[in-house]
């Protein structure tokens, strides 16, 4: 890894060691090069992963919207 030049870390290649340089050459690297969503990949998992945790976040999500809901009950008779 520290004797080539760019060593992949993923195999999309969307992960990479960049080329040596100063502080504002890392800076550019992450700003302009990394995608800002972390692919499930470099975490070493699978793309379904990704999807799995989109379900459960959407679940949560609205699992909390529907406990802010009012409460209504109906008083036309009993069940």
């Amino acid at each position: 890894m520290l004797t080539e030049e760019n060593h992949k870390l993923s195999a999309s290649g969307a992960y990479y060691v960049p080329s040596d340089g100063n502080k504002q050459d890392y800076e550019n690297f992450i700003q302009e090069t990394l995608p800002l969503n972390d692919l499930t990949e470099v975490f070493g998992m699978h793309d379904n992963a990704e999807i799995t945790s989109a379900i459960n976040v959407t679940r949560s999500m609205l699992a909390t919207a529907l406990t802010m809901q009012p409460r209504v009950t109906g008083a036309a008779g009993k069940s």
